[in-house]
């Protein structure tokens, strides 16, 4: 059983706001290996305000009353929050067994790391949604990072000084596409958390479509890190040499160091690309259909 702390933005329930997250905590939630410990709100998609309030709204509509919820920071780099108060204490009260899984802004990761210089080594591993590897282009847009460059000097702390550390990019997760077919498989599952938010799913795709060229689709950007954490193998591995930058990450840039030139460049995880798709969704169905 791996004990996991979930720190997101989440606003699933929120008008025209993104509905991976929630979606990333039905299927840690639901997963029979993995014990959710927490939820560490931060902001991303919206406000931490909104995101604490609505993630403790959907517990509530979802009946689940065993998963604390934590403020976060409200602004870049504000480190003193209950979130950060909470994930200090729990790699304490459990070393070496906790996987932090990140898919908003990185304040709260390195709050903890702030003041806990021994945080990352603390952990079992941290997990993190964010970062492009070059320009992204979806349906001819380029399309702007978000996870990384709203903290851009918390990115940075979290980066360069974590050593157990895997990033999902923009690059690798932008292929957890769910087409039409996909979309009415998730929708047709009578489980609770479907009852529940098919709705708010739909609303999403309607809003979200015209930027992906009307196709009918959305892409589960978030899920991926949960994935990852079950089933690594469903991924293609990639170790980079980042080079440390402030200037890059304020567009959430991993810029490598092909060349090897700079010194002070970091190995980091970080897989190319998921291996076979309907592989993925497979997972995932097989796991959201138990709640």
């Amino acid at each position: 059983m791996k004990k996991v702390i979930y720190d997101c933005d989440n606003t699933l329930g929120v008008k025209r706001s993104d509905i991976d997250d929630g979606i990333t905590f039905a299927y840690l939630y639901a997963h029979p290996k993995t014990e959710l410990l927490g939820i560490t709100c931060t902001f991303g998609n919206n406000s931490e305000h909104v995101v604490y309030y609505n993630t403790v709204q959907m517990l509530e509509d979802l009946d689940i009353n065993d998963v604390p919820v934590l403020k976060g920071g409200r602004e870049p780099c504000e480190y003193n929050s209950e979130a950060v108060d909470f994930l200090v204490s729990m790699v304490n009260k459990y070393p070496g067994h906790i996987t932090v899984i990140a898919t908003g802004s990185l304040c709260n990761i390195a709050g903890a790391y702030k003041k806990d210089i021994d945080f990352f080594h603390k952990i079992e591993s941290l997990i993190v949604m964010g970062g492009i590897l070059g320009p992204l282009y979806l349906n001819g847009t380029l399309c702007r990072e978000l996870n990384f460059s709203v903290d851009y000097e918390s990115a940075n702390q979290v980066l360069f000084n974590c050593d157990k550390l895997t990033v999902l990019s923009a690059q690798c997760t932008q292929h957890a596409i769910y087409g039409h077919e996909d979309v009415q498989k998730l929708l047709v599952q009578n489980t609770k958390f479907i009852n529940k938010f098919a709705k708010e799913i739909i609303q999403w795709i309607e809003y979200i479509n015209p930027q992906y060229g009307n196709r009918g689709i959305f892409i589960n950007w978030d899920l991926c890190t949960a994935i990852y954490l079950t089933n690594p193998d469903l991924f293609q591995p990639q170790i980079r040499r980042i080079i440390p930058s402030k200037e890059n990450l304020k567009i959430g840039f991993l810029q490598e160091d092909r060349d090897q030139t700079f010194h002070n460049a970091k190995y980091i995880s970080i897989p190319e690309k998921i291996k076979n798709i309907s592989d993925f969704n497979h997972e995932f169905y097989s796991i959201i259909s138990l709640f």
